[in-house]
């Protein structure tokens, strides 16, 4: 059976970018944000919707089937170590040092404060004066967008735990029922989507259970599913069908109301991701020197990418260019200024690529 399964990679690469176009988007739509235009743009929810139901919830499907195929080569300890080696880092680099000015520019643009930001960051974020935020309901320092790896380094420890106390991380996994693995992960998601429901997520790690539920178990669900080939072969041979049914449960979605709404849209999440995986390897099943390049840029983008759109929407909103062109702008400006940010300043640097939780580079090619 394939152990590297570069379709997932390219997942992994594509669900990135969506979310650097689902952050622009959450500028102009009505759901909360740390800034907001002052010219939204309802009409674009329908797209952010089909978005958000299974973008996040992919990540983390991805990440548990990764982690199920590294900790079968490294072994609990090793993984472990591992995890912490990539992950903490760039999650403490991120909270003090590269998140402090898409906090300081809310602040700023909510009228909150008028300090100098070196002034704001020693006396108020990194002294964690709360006088500021609390209005806000917020904290400082915080982890803010990073809360995907203080959830993801949390997930991974815990499933290096248990595989150390099973002793069967190099195990064969037994066979489960295909029709499980098809079924299970809808009704998990339908089921999470309804806790969430009745207590909305925080992304605080202690006080997130609803939030737990959801994507710990899209980990376990990767996890389990990772070596079981028949559930792979399905959605390879079945993705038109599985995308006809994802269109089929967006468009119940949009004419049904809470606590129904939460149930179709955890099934419309699964029908996707499992597309998404069919289509995927059909197309994308091949590595490149490209997705080589691409899958470790992704981390240091995904870090930098909220604090460049922030700032910049911050600076190009009072200019009032048409909406089409400032979303256009603001998207280039994110994307492509992240990706140059990780280019120049990040990977030919050993100190910088540790920060942000990369490999050190090969001596041959350093």
């Amino acid at each position: 059976m394939e152990t590297r399964k570069y379709y997932l990679d390219w997942l992994r690469v594509l669900a990135f970018l969506f979310l650097v176009l689902f952050h622009v988007g959450m500028l102009y739509v009505a759901w909360p944000y740390n800034i907001k235009s002052p010219r939204l743009v309802p009409q674009a929810e329908w797209a952010m919707s089909a978005l958000a139901a299974w973008r996040l919830a992919l990540l983390f499907f991805i990440s548990g089937v990764a982690s199920r195929f590294l900790i079968a080569k490294l072994g609990a300890g090793r993984f472990a170590l591992d995890r912490l080696r990539r992950l903490l880092p760039v999650i403490l680099f991120g909270m003090f040092v590269v998140i402090p000015p898409q906090t300081y520019v809310e602040l700023v643009s909510k009228g909150v404060t008028h300090q100098d930001y070196l002034s704001f960051w020693l006396h108020s974020y990194l002294a964690a004066d709360q006088t500021l935020v609390r209005p806000l309901h917020k904290t400082m320092p915080t982890w803010d967008h990073l809360w995907f790896l203080v959830y993801l380094l949390v997930y991974a420890l815990g499933f290096a735990a248990v595989f150390a106390i099973s002793r069967r991380a190099k195990a064969v996994p037994h066979p489960l029922p295909l029709v499980l693995l098809l079924i299970a992960p809808a009704l998990w998601l339908a089921a999470a989507n309804v806790a969430i429901w009745q207590k909305p997520l925080t992304h605080a790690l202690v006080n997130d259970g609803a939030g737990h539920l959801k994507w710990a178990g899209m980990f376990v669900i990767g996890a389990l599913c990772a070596m079981q080939e028949p559930f792979w072969q399905w959605v390879r041979t079945y993705p038109a069908a599985l995308l006809a049914l994802a269109a089929g449960l967006y468009a119940l979605e949009n004419m049904v109301d809470d606590p129904l709404w939460s149930v179709v849209s955890g099934l419309y999440a699964w029908a996707a991701i499992c597309a998404l995986c069919g289509y995927a390897y059909r197309y994308l099943n091949r590595p490149s020197a490209l997705l080589s390049h691409l899958n470790e840029a992704v981390l240091p983008i995904y870090v930098l990418h909220q604090p460049i759109l922030l700032i910049a929407a911050y600076l190009i909103f009072p200019l009032r260019l048409p909406l089409a062109a400032e979303a256009g702008l603001l998207a280039a400006i994110t994307g492509f200024g992240s990706f140059a940010i990780y280019e120049l300043a990040i990977r030919p640097w050993w100190l910088m690529r540790f920060v942000f939780g990369l490999k050190p580079r090969p001596a041959s090619v350093a």
